[in-house]
This record gives structure tokens, sequence and C-alpha cells, in this order.
């Protein structure tokens, strides 16, 4: 793998303005902000040592098995970024913490990474709430952070005339995966297209990312011309134990369609339960925003049911590329014969391309100074994705990520005994789009792409 020479896409080749201006943001930040925090960053022993970046995912409970997925994927990233050089000839160190399901514990770790560690970079996170919640620190600390494993558009929004509180992007925050404006586009236009149904309910996790998706399909299945009856939402607690009476209560509605956001530990409960309830065999589809992970079917096995459509950020057998096939080659080689699963999670590109495009980003600086390596990240263009060439938009700082959706299956090859996807598809859409449908819906939601 080597890094591309092709050349960044800025705002002003565009014409377009962007909500925010880094340059006033630094220089308000002054002495007691990115200068005043910040401490040794990028210092590693005196630019001779490694280069260090931080990476923040969640690693217990309930979503350990996607924050662990994301890290297997950064440490083979890592790993090969070495074998290729390191970045200006210095190796990387991936310095790993767990943010468990705490903004304080998270924010904790963030100042310990800039300020003691001296991080150049940093990746993560697992949670939209944590994510939200730490967005000021991580701002205040004036560091990179790039999101590999986040669903909500707010935290690449800028456009604070239109959107208000809800566009809360910064100068340091980029992401390399579609968030849940692009997934739950996808969702609702794979239902208009492909489905009879007019009965809809949701059921999803009772927080941020869980009550976004369901807005977000909302709006989109509205402004497409859906007329859709919305007949029943819940939102069992994250970790619940026991979804029976939400479930009870969504097939006590009698849905077509129902809508869920469920992902890691939830998504399995929810299928358990919900195939003991009968739901999957009520409604004519069961939709699923993050459901398609590979360690959500293995934990489920021949419990999963067939012919359902689930969507993630990623799955391995859509992309037919030499990229993808290098990556899952990789993958393949570092994690044979451990208890890494044998194919990577939806997370597995976001990670992987976070890393190489800090590695360009530096490189093409030859610096490990912030502030240049978000300059150089703005309009990035990244060809090796496994997804296919992916642009990282020089206002928003979102990936022109697609996601993708496809039909539950044994006759996928996968390397575990359970479902996976077949067929599946990879779908994009750009701002305007979303912009407005989104405003034809009538909602202040923004696209954050």
């Amino acid at each position: 793998m080597t890094t591309d020479d092709t050349p960044r896409v800025g705002r002003e080749e565009r014409g377009e303005s962007t909500g925010w201006n880094r340059r006033a943001f630094l220089g308000a930040a002054g002495a007691t902000g990115v200068a005043g925090l910040t401490g040794p960053v990028g210092s590693a022993a005196g630019q001779n040592g490694p280069i260090k970046i931080g990476a923040v995912y969640l690693l217990s409970g309930l979503g350990q098995s996607l924050g662990s997925a994301s890290v297997a994927a950064a440490e083979l990233t890592v790993k090969k970024i070495n074998e290729a050089g390191g970045i200006m000839g210095r190796d990387v160190e991936l310095i790993v913490r767990d943010h468990e399901n705490s903004a304080s514990t998270a924010n904790q770790h963030f100042r310990d990474l800039v300020q003691r560690q001296g991080v150049a970079a940093m990746i993560g996170l697992t949670s939209s709430g944590v994510t939200l919640s730490t967005a000021p620190t991580v701002a205040q600390l004036g560091v990179p952070l790039t999101l590999t494993d986040i669903g909500t558009p707010f935290i690449t929004e800028h456009d604070e005339d239109t959107y208000g509180d809800n566009a809360q992007g910064t100068p340091v925050h980029f992401r390399t995966n579609a968030n849940t404006a692009i997934n739950t586009w996808a969702m609702a236009k794979y239902a208009m297209e492909n489905l009879d149904v007019t009965r809809v309910a949701n059921l999803g996790p009772d927080y941020a990312y869980g009550q976004q998706c369901w807005e977000y399909f909302k709006a989109f299945s509205n402004a497409m011309g859906a007329d859709y009856e919305y007949v029943a939402s819940q939102f069992p607690e994250v970790g619940a134990g026991d979804m029976t009476p939400q479930i009870n209560t969504v097939t006590n509605a009698n849905p077509e369609l129902v809508f869920t956001s469920f992902w890691g530990g939830d998504a399995v409960t929810f299928v358990q339960q919900a195939t003991q309830q009968g739901l999957f065999e009520q409604a004519t589809d069961v939709f699923d925003t993050l459901g398609a992970d590979p360690t959500v079917f293995k934990a489920l096995g021949g419990s999963m049911p067939e012919g359902v459509n689930y969507s993630s950020w990623y799955w391995h057998s859509t992309y037919d590329n030499e990229n993808n096939q290098n990556f899952l080659n990789a993958w393949n080689e570092e994690y044979a014969d451990t208890d890494t699963i044998g194919v990577p999670s939806f997370t597995g590109p976001s990670a992987w391309s976070a890393l190489w495009m800090y590695k360009r980003a530096m490189e093409n600086a030859g610096s490990t100074n912030p502030d240049d390596i978000a300059s150089q990240l703005e309009g990035m263009q990244f060809q090796n994705d496994p997804r296919g060439p992916i642009t990282i938009d020089a206002d928003s700082h979102q990936a022109q990520a697609p996601t993708i959706i496809g039909t539950t299956s044994s006759d996928d090859d996968v390397p575990y005994d359970g479902v996976g996807l077949q067929p599946s598809e990879s779908l994009s859409v750009d701002r305007g789009t979303l912009t407005d449908l989104l405003s034809q819906a009538d909602t202040n939601l923004p696209p954050g792409v």
C-alpha cells in the first residue's frame, strides 16, 4: 500500500462556503486553547521516536465486539504502514483506550493522549452520545480525531445558520464511515422501490443514535412520497436484557415493516427475542441500520432469519475490487487461526483508511503539527479504500463514503456458522440530495456530509 498523489478538492473549487472558520477557531483558542492544552503534541522523543496515534473505542460491555473489531483493523493497518516505512521514516505506535460508555472517561483519555502521550492524531469512537458530549474537549485540545464508527450527522455539520444547535461540527473532527443520514436515506430509498408496505414501526436503542435513525428514516420516507402510517415506536434502554415488552407493543400494532437500529449485543438480543415473539414471521420485512455485522451474525448462528434486509457501512463480499481484496488478504493473513473473526467488521475499512490518510497528510505536510494534518485532510481524496475511492469533504469533514444494504442469506460465503448477505449493494448520495429531501420533510435535521 502506498499513498497516492491525487489532488485535494477544496471548498473554493466548488464555490461553496463553510459554516465555520478554522483559522478563527484556532486563533480564538490562543494560549488557553490549543497551544495551552495540547502539551507535547507529536513531539515523540524530539521527532525521532515513533509517531503516536490514539485509538479510543468502546472495548467493554455491550459494544465491545464492535470496538474490538475496529481496534483489530487499526492494529493491522499500523502494522502495514510500518512495513511500508512508517510515516516520514518513523514507526507508528497505536495507543488504545477504552472509553467505556462514558463521556467523562473518554474525555480523560483524550486529555491524557494529547497532553501526556503526545499523540499526533486520534481515531475512534463507538458511541454517538459520547462523541457529541466530548466534542468540546476534543476541539479545545486541537488534535485531529477521525471518527470511524459513528453515525450522528450532527458532528460533521457546520452550517449553524441553517441547523442551529444540530450543527456541532468542529475544526478537528473528521469521519471516514457513512453517517446516519446516508444510511437511512439508502434504507428509505430501498423500501420505496422494493417493498409494498404502508404500516411502519420502529424499535431502537434509547440514546442519540437510535432516536436520530428513526427521525431521519421518517424524514426521508416522507420526502420521497411514502404514504406510511407510523403505527408504533419503542426504545428499549441500551443493553436491555429483556426487550419483549417493547417487541410485543410493536407486534401488537401489526406493522408490515419494522425499522430497527440495533447494533452489537443489542442486535443479538433483539433478533433472539423478536424471533421468539414471532415478529419476523408477522412483518413483511425487518430493517436494521447496522445489523449487517459478521460478529452479530456469528453470535446468532442459525437463529438469524433469512430474507430480511439489513444494512451497515461495509460488507466484505459487496465490493469486487483490488483494494478490497488486498484488505481482505491482509486481514486473513494477520488473523487466521486467532480468536478474531475471519472477515472485517463494517467499521474495518473506515479504520483502515483513516490511518492511511493520516500517513499521507503528515507526509504531504512534512509535519505532525495538528493544524497541518487537519489542513491536509480537508478535501483529501483517497483512492485505495476497500469500498472504492473516497473524498473528505473540505467543509463538513465527512467522507463521501457509501453504505450497503443486503438480504440475509446462508448462500453467502462466510467463515462462521450463520448467514451473510446475498445479494448486497452499495449506495452513495451527495449533500444536495440529502439537503433537498430533509428540507421537503420540513425538518431541522442536518445532512452532515
